[in-house]
């Protein structure tokens, strides 16, 4: 910077600050939203059974519909029809561990308007049924000893089908 009239060296620096001072703004930005976001993500957990619509995420995030949606994509990685898609999947999988509850009664309390609709989602994005799934939850629970004996009996039932 020696060699620069003492101008130029000005107008870097400026330049610099400028640049400095928009980092800072979109730094403080992206906080914000990421808060705002927030707020909506903890509304929707509260109310997957009926979350709320578009409009009133927006306005709890103090944005427009339009620029919510955006920045809700940018913050979470998925929209917001997907992300409620994964939020009841995620709570439909908590409940399956619960088999004092029916499949129909998971999907309901998921926030699933229709069951047969939640299974075939279930599995779409598990790749497994929500009665696999439960089963897999049931024998993951048991002591290790019954998992081996349980293990046990599959293959010997494989081996007997397979004999047939």
């Amino acid at each position: 910077m020696g060699s620069l009239p003492i101008e130029a060296r000005d107008l870097t620096f400026g330049k610099n600050r400028d640049l400095r001072q928009i980092k800072c703004q979109k730094v403080m930005t992206t906080i914000k939203h990421r808060m705002a976001v927030q707020k909506t993500l903890d509304l929707i957990r509260g109310r997957i059974q009926d979350p709320p619509p578009l409009c009133e995420l927006a306005s709890l995030a103090g944005m427009s519909r339009t620029y919510f949606s955006p920045v809700f994509k940018e913050i979470v990685g998925m929209g917001l029809q997907d992300y409620l898609i994964c939020a009841r999947i995620d709570k439909a999988k908590d409940l399956l561990g619960d088999v004092n509850l029916t499949i129909k009664q998971i999907a309901y309390e998921a926030g699933f308007k229709d069951p047969d609709h939640f299974c075939r989602t279930f599995k779409k994005k598990t790749g497994t049924t929500p009665t696999d799934w439960r089963l897999r939850k049931l024998e993951d629970s048991l002591p290790k000893f019954i998992q081996k004996d349980l293990h046990r009996t599959k293959l010997e039932r494989r081996k007997q089908n397979e004999v047939t």
